[in-house]
């Protein structure tokens, strides 16, 4: 991993934020991020559901507020409230069903909060991984996102007559090692980053109400 001081500083206009939920998951992207252009906001606790919120108990959400602050840097006084000083913001959770559970209340939030990003194409995710699984034969794990895609990845691993197979189940983000989670979520090189669209939006709204 390249040192974050050997990194040339970035335009502004690169920067990108990383919305984390949980403390210890926050801490562990926290640590690999190159802090140049790359920033973490750590969600404690469950994002309310906009989805069955009234109106006040939205206003008055305090994990609401903090999260609009971060996403406009405290700005949204002095600019537009459309104004999001970041190329990209991007929601990465854990891989179980929490995690998946968690970015659907902070994509509806973010939609009703600060619709621009979505419709300005600037909200993405990325998809860490339940599991890693190694070999003999290969410098990096491969990722599988379920039971049945580790299952998967086994078999053709046996396949094709690899050795030493063994599966480590990550236990959230914060399980990852180190390097693992710079490559597969941060690294810009490496990482497979999705676009948030309304599509996700409404898919999540039927889910959640």
């Amino acid at each position: 991993m390249a040192r974050t001081d050997e990194q040339p500083a970035t335009a502004a206009r690169d920067d990108e934020l990383f919305i984390v939920e949980g403390l210890s998951a926050s801490n562990a992207v926290r640590n690999v991020v190159d802090r140049s252009f790359q920033e973490v906001f750590a969600m404690q606790g469950k994002p309310i559901n906009v989805a069955r919120a009234s109106a006040s108990q939205i206003q008055k959400n305090e994990r609401a507020e903090a999260l609009y602050r971060r996403i406009t840097r405290n700005k949204s006084d002095a600019f537009d409230p459309s104004y999001v000083p970041f190329e990209r913001v991007i929601l990465l959770t854990d891989g179980d069903p929490d995690g998946v559970h968690a970015k659907a209340l902070l994509l509806l939030l973010i939609h009703r909060e600060v619709p621009d990003l979505i419709e300005q194409e600037q909200l993405l995710t990325v998809r860490a991984p339940q599991y890693g699984i190694t070999c003999d034969q290969r410098t990096h794990p491969v990722f599988a996102y379920s039971i049945e895609g580790r299952d998967s990845v086994i078999r053709q691993l046996d396949q094709r007559g690899a050795t030493s197979i063994h599966t480590h189940h990550y236990k959230g983000l914060a399980g990852m090692d180190r390097d693992d989670l710079w490559r597969h979520c941060v690294s810009v090189e490496d990482r497979e980053l999705s676009l948030l669209t309304l599509d996700h939006v409404r898919a999540a709204q039927r889910a959640l109400s």
